[in-house]
C-alpha cells in the first residue's frame, strides 16, 4: 500500500484479518470518525466474495435499515493482484500517490439509512465484491447531510474466507501549502503524458477565486477526477468519456478550502486549473 496519504496528520486506523472458513462476520473493535472525510484503502488476497462495511455501533439496530445511495468517490483495481503504488512526484511539485493496476471508478457507495424519523445510523458498504482486488474510497463525514456518514462510532464488519486489510485516515486541517492554481498550472506541456492510472493528490487550497479546470484526455477509455473538501463540507466530481480536451471548465470547487484530489484515467492526461474573475 501507498505511504501517501498517510504520512499526513490526521487520525487513522489499520485493521487485517485471515478471513474465516466459518462464513461468520469478522468484527473490529470500535473506533469514532469525527467531522470531514475518511479516505480508505482495502485490500482483498483472494478469489472468493469480499464484503466489507463500516457500521455504526450506537443507535438503532441494523436490523432495521434499508438500502440507499451515499455521495462517496471509489476507484477499484479489482482482479488484477497489482499493488497501490508508492509516493509519486510528477513534474516536480505535483505530488500524489498513484494506485497500480487498471483502475476503474464509480460514484456512490452502498449504506443503510433506518426507517423513521429518529436519528438513522448509516451502514457504509465500500466494497461487496468477488476476487483479489485493491480499493481506495472517499466519503465525507458531516451530520445533518444526507449525502454524507454521520459522526460517532462505528467499527468494520467483513465477510471473507481470504486475507485482506483496511486501513483509513481523516486528514487533519491546515496541511496545504500550495494552491489548485498554483500546483497545477495553466501549461499543458507541464504535465503532458502523464501515465495512465489513479493518483491521489494534494492537499491544495482552493483560492479565493473560482476555479476553471483545461483537461486533456488521450484514449477511448474514461477520464474522471474528485477533489473532496477535507472538512467535510464538500466534493466536485467530473467524468467523461473517450478523447476529448476542455478548456476553460466551470467547476463549482467552492473558494478557501482544502482539497485532496483524485484523478482516474484510461489514457494519458493532463489537468491544470486557473482563477476566474
Amino acid at each position: 500500500m501507498a505511504d501517501y496519504p498517510f504520512n499526513l496528520r490526521g487520525a487513522q486506523e489499520h485493521f487485517n484479518g485471515p478471513g474465516r472458513n466459518d462464513g461468520e462476520t469478522y468484527k473490529t473493535r470500535e473506533f469514532k470518525l469525527n467531522s470531514g472525510i475518511v479516505y480508505t484503502e482495502i485490500e482483498h488476497h483472494g478469489s472468493g466474495d469480499f464484503k466489507l462495511e463500516f457500521v455504526p455501533t450506537e443507535g438503532i439496530s441494523r436490523g432495521v435499515a434499508t438500502a440507499t445511495t451515499l455521495g462517496s468517490t471509489v476507484a477499484a483495481s479489482a482482479a488484477t493482484g497489482a499493488a497501490i503504488g508508492s509516493i509519486v512526484p510528477i513534474a516536480g511539485t505535483f505530488i500524489g500517490a498513484a494506485v497500480g493496476g487498471a483502475a476503474g471508478w464509480l460514484v456512490g457507495g452502498k449504506v443503510g439509512d433506518a426507517i423513521g424519523e429518529a436519528m438513522s445510523p448509516i451502514i457504509w458498504t465500500p466494497v461487496d465484491g468477488k476476487g483479489r482486488l485493491n480499493f481506495l474510497d472517499t466519503v465525507r463525514v458531516r451530520d445533518e447531510d444526507d449525502e454524507a456518514l454521520p459522526t460517532g462510532k462505528y467499527r468494520l464488519e467483513v465477510k471473507s474466507r481470504s486475507r485482506w486489510s483496511c486501513r483509513f485516515i481523516q486528514p487533519a486541517l491546515g496541511q496545504s501549502t500550495e494552491t489548485l492554481a498554483e500546483a497545477l498550472p495553466d501549461d499543458y506541456d507541464y504535465q503532458d503524458n502523464v501515465p495512465a492510472g489513479t493518483y491521489v493528490l494534494g492537499l491544495f487550497k482552493s483560492g479565493v477565486r473560482p476555479l476553471l479546470a483545461n483537461i486533456r484526455h488521450s484514449g477511448g477509455g474514461e477520464f474522471f477526477f474528485t477533489t473532496v473538501a477535507i472538512d467535510g463540507m464538500h466534493q466536485y466530481v467530473y467524468c467523461r468519456e473517450g478523447q476529448f480536451a476542455a478548456e476553460d471548465l466551470q467547476t463549482d470547487i467552492r473558494p478557501g478550502k482544502e482539497y485532496l484530489l483524485i484523478v482516474s484515467s484510461n489514457g494519458q492526461w493532463n489537468l491544470a486549473f486557473t482563477e476566474g474573475y
